[in-house]
Order: C-alpha cells, then sequence, then structure tokens
C-alpha cells in the first residue's frame, strides 16, 4: 500500500538531508514519541501507535527515506522535493508491503504522515537559514493528454 502526503514548505534537498535526522523526528513528528540508541538493527524510536521498533536513515535522490527494518509491515517512508508529483513541495511517500490493510493500521500510517506534513511544515524552516531556492527541479514528463 501506498500513503501520500505533500508539505507546503520550500526546501532544498541539502536542508531535509541537514535536518531530517532521525533524533529530530519528534521535533518534526508528534508521533514519533522519543529516540534512543542505536542497536544491531538500527536506532530505536517509539512510535505512539506501535510501540518500539528499529529505525534507519538513508540519503535518496531529493532528499531522505526512513525504513523500520522489524516492521511486519515493511514501513518505510521518504521525504523529497525538486520530482513530480510536486516538485514545488516537500512530497511524503510511505510504503508498507500489503495490499490491504485492517482500517486501524491504515488510520494510523496516515495519521504518521499527517503529523510529519504538518511538523515539517511548522518546524522546517525555523532556523536562521530560509530555504534557498532549488538549482533545478526535474520536469513532470508525464503527458497530460
Amino acid at each position: 500500500m501506498e500513503f501520500f502526503e505533500f508539505a507546503e514548505v520550500l526546501a532544498t534537498q541539502e536542508e531535509i538531508r541537514n535536518k531530517m535526522s532521525i533524533d529530530h523526528l519528534p521535533f518534526f513528528c508528534e508521533y514519533i514519541e522519543a529516540v534512543d540508541e542505536a542497536e544491531e538493527l538500527g536506532r530505536v524510536v517509539y512510535f505512539r501507535h506501535w510501540g518500539r521498533f528499529h529505525i534507519r536513515r538513508k540519503n535518496v535522490m531529493g532528499g531522505i527515506r526512513f525504513s523500520v527494518p522489524d516492521c511486519p509491515n515493511a514501513l518505510t517512508w521518504t521525504v523529497t522535493t525538486g520530482y513530480p508529483p510536486h516538485p514545488e513541495k516537500i512530497v511524503l511517500h510511505a510504503t508498507i508491503n500489503r495490499t490491504e490493510h485492517d482500517p486501524e493500521f491504515i488510520a494510523a500510517t496516515t495519521e504518521l504522515l499527517v503529523a510529519l506534513k504538518n511538523g515539517m511544515e511548522r518546524n522546517i524552516n525555523t532556523e536562521s537559514g530560509q530555504a534557498q531556492s532549488r538549482p533545478f527541479l526535474m520536469p513532470d514528463l508525464r503527458s497530460n493528454r
């Protein structure tokens, strides 16, 4: 399954990478309650809905990807900018390895992304350096015919 949210924030991929560390996730998302030390599978994170899991962070084109390696649903989400479907916004895209799931889990995953979106809109540009314009935007090459 896929989940999308779009944050009304102008930021570069470098700003996303610099500001969205694992340690800062609780600052950007109220559904991530705390972050602990690293263990074999990654840093420990406490989700309000699901409890204690491990989390990993990796740079990807346009931003970053977070993955939860011990999640039975293989939860992963990316935070990117500069690419379709909305190159002018921050795109939050989450996936799980199921085609269907119970409504409570779907609601919790949706709430996680909405909380991330809201936290980014409130906090990504709160430091002194405001977002700079991006050097390029990849054009949307899909046909609108």
